[in-house]
């Protein structure tokens, strides 16, 4: 089960699912981001960071709306730690240490401190998206400009040798 109690999607082609993998539990981060895993993935899933995000961003907008009970805090306290533990296996190594990072690590788990932190990774996610994007348009870009330049004549290895016909 993924976070929240939804069902957990992969989004994987069937020929990557590995039937003898099975999915482990996430647990809760301590009071120091723990070291990625180190069959961390390679490639970043998108779909599941949105719905990372889009996670992020209701509990970021119910924490504005709450008052500061003792249960709500906690509770917001254990869903910051399993959204941290769902991106530190969706996240590259090298993206997820760039996330911890940035974000300050929580000490006494206020209420502010809790929205002020989930602000910071949605922030983060979001400008993560923005430069995918933008990789995404030059890529098609780029793409577009070889197809259309028109090809240039061929090189002096390229053309076919001449016949020297010069006596000597």
């Amino acid at each position: 089960m993924a976070p929240f109690g939804l069902p957990r999607v992969s989004s994987a082609p069937v020929s990557d699912l590995d039937p003898a993998a099975a999915p482990q539990p996430v647990a809760p981060p301590a009071n120091e981001p723990p070291a990625p895993p180190e069959d961390a993935p390679q490639r970043v899933d998108p779909q599941r960071l949105l719905r990372i995000a889009g996670v992020v961003r209701e509990v970021l907008e119910e924490a504005r709306r709450i008052r500061p009970e003792p249960g709500a805090v906690e509770h917001i306290r254990r869903v910051h730690d399993q959204i941290c533990g769902e991106l530190r296996q969706a996240l590259p190594p090298p993206l997820y240490e760039e996330l911890m990072d940035l974000t300050p690590e929580i000490r006494s788990g206020t209420l502010e401190e809790l929205g002020l932190a989930h602000a910071e990774i949605l922030g983060w996610l979001e400008g993560l998206f923005q430069g995918t994007q933008l990789a995404l348009q030059m890529q098609a870009a780029q793409g577009m400009a070889e197809r259309t330049r028109p090809g240039l004549p061929p090189g002096p290895a390229e053309r076919e040798p001449v016949e020297d016909k010069r006596y000597l």
